[in-house]
């Protein structure tokens, strides 16, 4: 018999997919638009990737508030307001007259990615309930994927021939489309009979915030799932400042080159879709070995970006890492909604955002210092060995541990 909660799987889910793919790809094609203008007004690869780190930073202090909010009720109209919010934000690019300007509305955005995001897990774990985690969460990916596939190669080629301003428009429609489509989502799922327990909306915020701290303390598979947030943070943030000006100074890539490494590495998710369709479940010893082992794959490419220059073979490696990086966030999307109890989805996954953004803050420094003195290509070496090593360390963990489930721990 199935279970009560796979029924939503159907129409809410098929309607939430269908506005997350057309964010995924007004994101992809905001993301080109506003990154060749960064490019465009700075000259420097450097001063463009440090906008897109820096915007991320402010997520560390509001995450934590941001899964409160997400646990309480209302978490699921919240994601309908976030994408009104985020189109109007898209549009004041428009009208940014300096890079200042352009550092600001990407942190307004990013802020608002921090309240979405745990609310976004919790609604998927309520239509799909744990059972369905892995394919809803690999579905999504894909649905990212397809929208990447298209995305920044159509951005790269329109932001040449008529400039940034048409994209953004198209940008802020698409999060209008995915509010629209989320809204009817939610209209489409009754939740009066759901006997999840939500913080009492006089609780205090910051009892909240210590009781899911506590709870994460408490379940062993959360623990290492924070840690893998953390290193997979300071690591991905690290390449991703070196790869800026490795694309634009090293490779010296056109607006239209960039699109298409852009589309390269995000389209990759739904080749990722398609694997992680073969894997039975989001937890347990073998999805930990495939995790594990995408991570070190994927430092083993970073490896190789030390070694080439040749744009077709960065193009290769970038679809590479791409499909090694998704399979691995499929994972520990699952692994989240699976291990967790309802009531603590939110603040879970706020928490795992903090980890994360404090290893990206880590990452920041270490890349600054190692960069000034050995270029990018010694940042790459670095992320390299460091991933390489959590790597081993976490196999070998995961294959001595038992199978553990969620454990709910006695709030004091």
């Amino acid at each position: 018999m199935k279970n009560k909660r796979d029924i939503f799987i159907g129409r809410p889910f098929s309607l939430f997919l269908a506005g997350q793919g057309i964010l995924s790809f007004g994101e992809a094609v905001r993301f080109i638009a506003v990154t060749v203008l960064m490019y465009d007004i700075t000259g420097s690869g450097v001063s463009t990737a440090a906008g897109i780190a820096l915007s991320t930073l402010p997520g560390i202090l509001i995450s934590p508030f941001a899964g409160v909010a997400g646990d309480r009720s209302g978490g699921a109209k919240r994601l309908v307001l976030m994408d009104g919010f985020r189109s109007l934000a898209a549009l004041l690019f428009i009208f940014a007259e300096n890079i200042t300007h352009i550092y600001l509305l990407l942190i307004l955005i990013s802020v608002s990615d921090v309240f979405y995001n745990p609310s976004r897990r919790k609604y998927v774990q309520e239509i799909t309930g744990k059972k369905g985690a892995f394919r809803a969460n690999s579905m999504l990916t894909g649905a990212g994927g397809a929208a990447y596939l298209a995305g920044p190669v159509l951005a790269g080629f329109l932001t040449e021939e008529y400039g940034p301003v048409p994209l953004i428009f198209l940008a802020s429609a698409c999060c209008l489309i995915s509010a629209l489509l989320t809204g009817s989502s939610i209209a489409a799922v009754s939740m009066k009979s759901s006997t999840i327990r939500r913080p009492d909306s006089h609780e205090a915020a910051m009892s909240c915030l210590r009781e899911g701290i506590r709870y994460c303390r408490a379940v062993p598979a959360i623990r290492e799932l924070l840690a893998a947030g953390f290193v997979l943070g300071f690591c991905t943030l690290s390449v991703n400042l070196a790869f800026y000006p490795f694309a634009f100074d090293m490779l010296n890539v056109t607006p239209k080159g960039w699109g298409l490494l852009i589309t390269v590495y995000y389209g990759a998710d739904l080749f990722a879709m398609f694997i992680a369709g073969q894997m039975e479940a989001g937890s347990g010893k073998h999805s930990s070995a495939v995790f594990y082992g995408s991570i070190a794959a994927t430092a083993s490419i970073w490896l190789i970006y030390a070694f080439v220059k040749g744009y077709a073979v960065v193009l290769l490696l970038q679809f590479a890492e791409g499909t090694f990086m998704a399979i691995c966030g499929i994972i520990l999307a699952a692994r989240c909604q699976i291990t967790s109890d309802r009531e603590y989805m939110a603040r879970v996954v706020a928490l795992s955002d903090m980890t994360n953004g404090i290893g990206k803050l880590m990452g920041m420094g270490v890349t600054s210092c190692i960069a000034v003195r050995f270029s990018c290509i010694g940042v790459f070496v670095f992320c390299s060995a460091f991933l390489l090593i959590f790597a081993a360390i976490g196999s070998i963990h995961s294959g001595r541990t038992p199978d553990r489930k969620s454990s709910r721990p006695v709030v004091q």
